[in-house]
């Protein structure tokens, strides 16, 4: 398998996972043993996985991390697997103002067929994941940042564009929304526990199977 290099937010970053730091951690530490295992046989090499993630992420900050991912890895390169997470902050609205998103629908939009451009010019190969439901009690506003509101409603939304795009695009799209439960997979009202991430991180694999 190619090295896989994943985008995104807080979520993509590890946020809240105290056991294994992340979906993507776990998906390093995945190849990571299989490649240990790999060499003992002299056989194969190293998947490497590459986690770029940045808190509060949006399609804004994906495009400028795609740039950079271009920009390091030259003209003479393997293709890598690009793993794109989010929308969720985009979707967010501020002072209670539910059409005052950090990122406006048609914006994300347009960041988004920009991103796919860009990333054809880099790999053949890539996925999306989306952001995932909230428990609105807990997020509108979250505790940290008072201004700032989350709603499934809003989330779903930019789910639905990210979905769309990926169909009329033929990219394979992971939804996430409803496979974290309220009672046990979250560490506050947006960010999986490591039981999330668990489940993030297997829902995750069985695509890249087929990429």
């Amino acid at each position: 398998m190619a090295n896989i290099i994943v985008l995104g937010d807080s979520t993509v970053w590890g946020g809240y996972d105290l056991e294994k730091g992340g979906w993507v951690n776990r998906l390093w530490l995945e190849f990571a043993q299989k490649g240990v295992e790999e060499r003992k046989q002299g056989v194969g090499g190293n998947t490497m996985v590459y986690n770029l993630g940045i808190s509060a992420g949006t399609s804004e900050t994906l495009l400028a991390s795609l740039d950079e991912v271009n920009l390091r890895l030259g003209s003479k390169r393997e293709k890598p697997i690009l793993i794109f997470q989010g929308g969720g902050n985009d979707s967010a609205y501020l002072n209670g103002k539910e059409d005052d998103h950090l990122v406006s629908s048609d914006k994300f939009e347009k960041n988004i067929r920009e991103l796919i451009n860009r990333a054809r010019e880099i790999s053949d190969k890539f996925i999306f994941v989306g952001f995932g439901n909230v428990i609105e009690s807990k997020s509108q506003p979250i505790g940290w940042a008072p201004t700032k509101f989350y709603s499934n409603k809003n989330i779903k939304m930019y789910e639905g564009i990210m979905a769309k795009i990926c169909e009329e695009e033929r990219i394979p799209f992971v939804s996430l929304f409803g496979v974290l439960d309220e009672t046990t997979d979250f560490a506050d009202g947006i960010h999986p526990n490591a039981q999330g991430h668990q489940k993030i991180y297997k829902k995750v694999r069985l695509f890249l199977d087929g990429v």
